[in-house]
Parts: C-alpha cells; sequence; structure tokens
C-alpha cells in the first residue's frame, strides 16, 4: 500500500483529533519534499483462488495527487496521472504487436487513499479515517466506507529511525490483501511533471473509458 508491544493504545478519528506522534513526524519529513522516489516489491493474495501474485518495479508521487508506476516484473506495464487523468499502459508482448493505453478521467479512480499513505501525507479529514496503534512504528488505518476505493483496511509500518514509510498492507472488501515493501526511498526536491504525463505513440491502442 504498509506500520509485549502496546506501549500504548490510540484509536480516534483523524477528522478530530491530533495524529500520533510518530505519524506527524513523518508528515512533517515529508512535507519538506516534492515527493517521493522508491522501489517496491508487491505481493497481492487473493482470496477466491488462495493464489499469490509478486510484482517489482519502481514508484513516483509528486504532492499532492500525480502518480508514476512502473512494474519491471513479471509482466511490464505503467500506470501514470497527471491529478487529472490516469494511463495505463501495456506495452506490446511481441514484435509486430500493439500496446495498449486505457485512459480515465482521476474522478474514476480511487486511489488518493493509497498515495496519501504511500506519500506521507495522513490527513483523511474527508475520509472520516479511524486511526490505532498497534505497536509504536505499527498503525492500523480504517477509512469509512466508500471513500478509499474497494480499500477496508490499510496497516503501516513505519522505521523508526529514518522516519520512512517501509510498508503499507491494505485488506481489500474483497478480502484479498496487497502488500508494499518500499525499499531506496528517497524523499526529493523536484520531480518533473513531464514524468507524470504519458503521450501514446502511434503504435499504441487508445482506449478512453
Amino acid at each position: 500500500m504498509f506500520l509485549g508491544w502496546f506501549l500504548f493504545s490510540f484509536s480516534s478519528l483523524l477528522a478530530n483529533a491530533a495524529l500520533p506522534p510518530l505519524l506527524e513526524q513523518v508528515q512533517k519529513e515529508y512535507q519538506k519534499s516534492a515527493g517521493i522516489e522508491a522501489e517496491f516489491d508487491q505481493l497481492t493474495l487473493i482470496r477466491s483462488t488462495k493464489s499469490e501474485k509478486k510484482a517489482q518495479g519502481k514508484i513516483w508521487i509528486k504532492h499532492p495527487n500525480k502518480l508514476r508506476w512502473e512494474t519491471i516484473s513479471p509482466d511490464q506495464n505503467i500506470l501514470v496521472s497527471d491529478g487529472r487523468y490516469f494511463w495505463f499502459y501495456t506495452p506490446p508482448f511481441e514484435k509486430g504487436e500493439r500496446g495498449q493505453v486505457i485512459i480515465k478521467k482521476s474522478a474514476q479512480i480511487q486511489t488518493q487513499f493509497l498515495n496519501a499513505l504511500l506519500s506521507g501525507s495522513f490527513d483523511f479529514s474527508k475520509t472520516k479515517t479511524q486511526i490505532e496503534s498497534k505497536s509504536p512504528n505499527v498503525f492500523l488505518l480504517k477509512p469509512s466506507a466508500n471513500t478509499a476505493g474497494d480499500v477496508k483496511t490499510a496497516e503501516v509500518t513505519i522505521n523508526e529511525s529514518t522516519k520512512k514509510i517501509e510498508k503499507v498492507t491494505l485488506i481489500h472488501t474483497s478480502g484479498n490483501e496487497t502488500t508494499i515493501q518500499l525499499k531506496q526511498i528517497k524523499l526529493v526536491p523536484k520531480l518533473a511533471d513531464t514524468l507524470f504525463q504519458f503521450v501514446p505513440d502511434r503504435n499504441t491502442e487508445q482506449i478512453k473509458e
């Protein structure tokens, strides 16, 4: 997506209370940057088939709502958003084939919750997200219904030394579970807007939804 052990117990609505101290520190550090750059390992457990899918790649997130998510393996694809539109690009599998890009308006895709988590923004007043401290550096977030797409809960793990978000685990309404482990995390001072734009070439089929 995600953070005896119980030094304290904390549960509140973010709309009505301050953040836990560690999350507040993380947010302040992340807000000093333009955004993040990181590598990721993703594991998705599919409940219906009792199977799992693994993926690796790299992400860039620019405050407040720009995203570039490049999956390198096992299959290559790119998800890009400039805050207004999303492009999901799948390159050709074989020589002579055409690539495909699906284009949607950002309002059609509820990714703001996950983007906010990964980029260290914990102001979830609009989603009335409940937060619970499971341990000093692990936090369970529970957004209210229909405010975070199909995400039911999110668990965020913080590195207490670096004050960086190392793991996000999402439980979906379907029962599926997605764990995103971040590596080589950099808080970068500048991110070019061109990184969050996608221009299809002539060999790419465009599907607008």
